[in-house]
């Protein structure tokens, strides 16, 4: 079973589900509110999981009783949680979200610039077969990424803006996955000539996720558009996170990249089509069967 090591953002989120978006200064009721544990790397090591991979989560909580919250939510994931560490005198990681009626959501996130001990090197014996980081903070991934690159492993980077502090977490992954913003942070903006010039700075394999519009591959060389599956969506919180997980799993199991972004499209699609419970996760012999009955075709660009 692939074991994959998941360092980033742990997060508890406070999420509110309305018709619409409310106007400054406005008071509304929230047709829905839940408490749940969220976060890239946690939402990403839950997807693994329940997608049937093994999933090591490295991060930080605080000593409070949100961090109590999320570790529970770990273990009930079957997360192996000996890498996250917990601050004392830190707060950890919140977020406010807005759901409203079409599925789009909106975040508000505080935490720590720095939680102390984020930087504490990995140990030599630890064993994965992939990792996957986000650009929060950057020392963190730094170690992450490291060891990927001195085992020889894939090592694949959520690159969310702002991506510029972690160049060096880029520079080290075999796979950097950039939002829009995380793009246009990184090369003045995000087209298709600059996710092509990122990859040949980088010296690795890039693409862009742009939401429901195809995800945009680049070598360097050449461009490859790969669609995403139609869905009617119900919440995309944490759909690029499902998507990360999906794709960095796919790897590991031997698909190549454009088999894994269609993959983690499958995922993501699921994902989102599903009501507000991140415990209501895809699992492989889902993503397989929607995979089977809407197979996506290739543009080739450049």
């Amino acid at each position: 079973m692939p074991r994959i090591l998941c360092a980033g953002l742990i997060a508890t989120d406070l999420v509110f589900e309305v018709g619409e978006f409310p106007a400054s200064g406005t008071k509304i009721r929230a047709q829905g509110a839940r408490m749940i544990a969220g976060g890239g790397a946690m939402n990403a090591a839950s997807a693994i999981t329940s997608l049937g991979g093994e999933a090591i989560l490295a991060g930080a909580i605080g000593d409070d009783p949100l961090g109590e919250f999320v570790r529970d939510r770990m273990k009930a994931h079957g997360i192996d949680d000996h890498l996250v560490q917990k601050v004392a005198g830190a707060s950890t990681p919140r977020s406010a979200i807005v759901i409203t009626a079409d599925g789009e959501r909106t975040i508000i996130n505080h935490r720590d610039a720095e939680p102390p001990g984020e930087s504490e090197a990995l140990h030599p014996d630890l064993l994965f077969d992939a990792v996957l980081v986000d650009t929060r903070f950057p020392a963190l991934a730094r170690n992450v990424t490291a060891a990927a690159r001195q085992a020889g492993k894939p090592c694949v980077v959520d690159a969310e803006a702002p991506v510029s502090i972690a160049t060096e977490v880029l520079e080290d992954a075999t796979h950097v996955i950039f939002s829009e913003q995380g793009l246009a942070d990184f090369c003045g903006e995000a087209s298709a000539a600059t996710l092509a010039h990122a990859a040949r700075q980088l010296g690795g394999w890039c693409a862009v996720t742009r939401g429901a519009n195809p995800v945009l591959c680049s070598d360097g060389a050449h461009n490859t558009e790969i669609p995403t599956l139609k869905t009617h969506a119900r919440n995309t919180l944490g759909a690029g996170d499902v998507w990360h997980g999906a794709f960095t799993l796919a790897l590991t199991r031997g698909r190549s990249e454009i088999e894994a972004v269609n993959w983690a499209n499958a995922a993501a699609a699921l994902k989102v089509a599903r009501p507000l419970q991140m415990e209501d996760l895809p699992t492989t012999a889902e993503v397989e069967s929607l995979l089977q009955s809407d197979k996506p075709a290739l543009e080739h660009l450049t």
